[in-house]
């Protein structure tokens, strides 16, 4: 089963959220709290987060195609998708799924190589410990949401949501959006593509944007000022404008 909430009036423009590692579909309660009905959004909890089972393998072509499944059941429409994080390399691949129709395709700082620092979590020998003393551990939480204070706003905590995150879940999604590295799975896609960066973000993540402008030609990139790596939390009108700005 996987979960989704569901929130808006407006049936002619459906957009899917899709949350990143650690997170759920509560990733966009800012947007819902301020999106007056401009559009439906669907927001899943990723199999194996918030209320989602996990799912029988880990297997990200499986994971893609149950929540292709799942957007069938609940729309035959064209929708939006927008991706935050690593949720946008899965959302990459849930807009070539041929189940569904996806016209534009908004990606949240995405990373198209995942970072030293996360490739430690899947590491053998210091992988379970380096995770225990940075997100399942309270004290490791605040230090390192403490240690990412320019990567966000002042009041944004990046580690708070891993409190409730099975930890086989974190790295096993780790280890997929690893395995996508060196293949040419994010090519050849059918929508409008839309990164969007806090302008404060991951260096990763703005490198990230030559991979895909080199892949994707029409690429369409925006950055939001004074915004980290979290601007659903730090900027969602800015964010809520954009994907009305973009029109199908």
């Amino acid at each position: 089963m996987i979960f989704h909430n569901k929130f808006g009036q407006n049936k002619e423009k459906i957009i899917v959220g899709i949350h990143g590692w650690g997170g759920t579909n509560k990733t966009f309660l800012p947007i819902e709290e301020l999106v007056n009905n401009q559009f439906t959004m669907i927001n899943f909890d990723l199999p194996g987060y918030g209320k989602s089972e996990k799912p029988k393998n880990w297997d990200l072509n499986e994971i893609v195609n149950s929540l292709a499944d799942e957007i069938n059941k609940l729309t035959n429409k064209k929708i939006d998708i927008l991706g935050n994080c690593s949720g946008a390399l899965i959302s990459i691949l849930l807009s070539k799924s041929k189940k569904i129709k996806v016209n534009n395709l908004f990606l949240i700082d995405p990373f198209s190589k995942a970072p030293w620092y996360f490739k430690i979590f899947t590491n053998k020998l210091i992988g379970d410990y380096a995770y225990s003393i940075t997100f399942q551990n309270p004290l490791g939480r605040i230090f390192t949401n403490l240690s990412l204070k320019k990567k966000r706003q002042e009041n944004t905590d990046m580690t708070s949501s891993f409190k409730n995150v099975d930890k086989d879940t974190s790295i096993n999604y780790l280890k997929m959006l690893i395995s996508l590295e060196d293949t040419n799975v994010m090519e050849n896609i059918n929508c409008k593509p839309i990164i969007i960066n806090g302008e404060n973000t991951f260096k990763d993540a703005i490198k990230s944007v030559n991979y895909f402008s080199n892949i994707w030609n029409n690429l369409k990139v925006i950055k939001i000022k004074n915004a980290g790596h979290l601007p659903i939390e730090e900027a969602p009108k800015e964010i809520i404008d954009i994907m009305n700005v973009f029109q199908y």
